[in-house]
């Protein structure tokens, strides 16, 4: 059976530690401005680490098909509703390249049919609610200062002449009529993204506009625009919306509950989408750090590894009921080269973390677990699991940690599992197998519990 270095490549960029600089910051406003890092900025690059998830493909085809006038049925409206890091900004990033870019990006075909693309540049406007000011406004290169979102949105789709049509109502904060938008996008193909709406929506609930506020306001012209929207055959809006559990999580109730009580145009006419299920994830993970992953040795480990626990299972060893499934190979090989107890952790438990960010927290503390392994090279690696989560590391303890705001944590693990300053437990305990060319089964066995246990209340101080 082959180990994990021989079937597997990691991305250069993860070999050299490029941990946050390059591949997990996303930011659609830096893709905007040209300021984005290249595996974002560079479609071609972008597109080539980005695995075509049943949600995204559906998102294309939705948008661009309706765009392109090769379906116009499509729905006006897309609400994209995920949790943090769960897959939203990637997939308006796609968008924003496919509407800039057309059919010029290679390899579009995997993520779409390319005949829904459009031959050249459609309009696009990429509205980023944390870039948004209310009270000191966006400045543009040209002098002219956006105050609003309806301001920001005509400025992007025609520059200055765009901005004049919506001059007076973004500088008195009072929404739009149809009738703005109409002279402002007419029936021109137009693609509208509005990213982190609830964000915007607290900052403007500070703003007085006469007896309402800017918030307020912002629900009126959200009303006009989605049933701009719906009245126009190529005009789609998209808008993302957390889940209630995250940051902003009563603005975002607020939102929902203003927007199904104000437009029952968008009730009718929304299509809800989450860009990333869960069972997407490995698959996510391993194009975006991973050049190569031989996925027959995959089936060979696999095989081996549930041959194994079945054996172990005949000789009475206690083992979790699934391990004893078909259905768990499968797993065990969709999951290669992680081991797919690593990669459920971290994304039905170190997930339910508010700052750990699912899908981008896993690839940013994922890329560390590869670097050190790649590193250290341990012969008997042929699934990363989750004892490989190596605490002795400073950049992976301080992920499961301080990041976290878990700094408390920080005791057990110098108490516990390690130190440089004196022997742990654990260190005691593995000193017996180390002399006996045991691997260290303690810390894996601890730092195995460790994972599981962060989700917990914190321990006294």
């Amino acid at each position: 059976m082959e180990t994990f270095f021989q079937t597997c490549q990691p991305r250069q960029e993860v070999l050299e530690g490029r941990v946050e600089a390059d591949i997990f910051a996303a930011k659609l406003s830096d893709v905007m401005h040209n300021k984005a890092p290249d595996v974002y900025g560079n479609p071609e690059k972008f597109f080539a680490q980005t695995f075509p998830t049943g949600g995204l493909t559906t998102l294309i085809e939705e948008v661009f098909g309706r765009l392109s006038g090769v379906r116009s049925s499509n729905n006006p409206i897309i609400r994209l509703e995920t949790s943090f890091g769960g897959g939203k900004t990637h997939s308006l990033i796609a968008l924003y390249h496919l509407a800039r870019q057309g059919r010029n990006i290679q390899g579009i075909e995997q993520l779409a049919d390319p005949g829904v693309i459009p031959n050249n540049a459609t309009d696009v406007a990429a509205v980023v609610g944390s870039d948004l000011d209310p009270q000191s406004g966006i400045e543009h290169a040209d002098g002219i200062v956006t105050y609003t979102m309806w301001g920001e949105i005509a400025y992007q789709l025609a520059g200055p002449t765009g901005y004049k049509i919506m001059e007076e109502n973004d500088r008195s904060g009072i929404a739009p009529g149809t009738q703005r938008l109409e002279k402002l996008i007419g029936n021109r193909p137009t693609l509208i993204m509005i990213d982190e709406i609830a964000r915007y929506y607290r900052a403007a609930n500070g703003k007085m506009v006469g007896q309402d506020t800017l918030a307020g306001q912002t629900v009126a012209f959200m009303h006009t625009l989605l049933e701009f929207a719906a009245s126009k055959e190529r005009v789609v809006v998209v808008y993302t919306l957390a889940e209630t559990s995250d940051a902003y999580a009563s603005e975002t109730e607020d939102l929902k509950t203003a927007l199904r009580e104000t437009s029952r145009v968008s009730a009718r006419l929304e299509k809800v989408l989450r860009p990333t299920a869960e069972t997407e994830i490995a698959a996510i993970v391993k194009r975006r750090l991973f050049t190569r992953v031989d996925e027959s040795a995959g089936a060979a480990v696999a095989q081996e590894f549930f041959d194994y626990y079945r054996k172990a299972h005949e000789q009475g060893v206690a083992l979790p009921q699934k391990a004893m499934r078909v259905e768990y190979k499968d797993e065990l090989c969709r999951s290669y080269p992680f081991h797919p107890e690593l990669l459920d952790t971290l994304n039905r438990k170190t997930a339910t973390i508010q700052n750990f960010q699912k899908t981008r927290g896993a690839l940013r503390l994922l890329a560390s677990v590869i670097l050190n392994l790649w590193q250290q090279k341990e012969a008997d690696t042929y699934l990363i699991h989750p004892h490989h989560v190596e605490l002795a590391v400073p950049i992976i303890r301080d992920d499961l940690t301080s990041r976290l705001g878990r700094d408390a944590f920080t005791s057990v693990i110098e108490a516990d599992i390690f130190s440089e300053k004196q022997d742990t437990h654990v260190q005691e305990i593995d000193q017996d197998w180390l002399s006996k060319d045991k691997p260290p089964l303690g810390k894996r066995v601890a730092q195995t519990v460790f994972l599981h246990s962060i989700t917990q209340a914190l321990p006294p101080v």
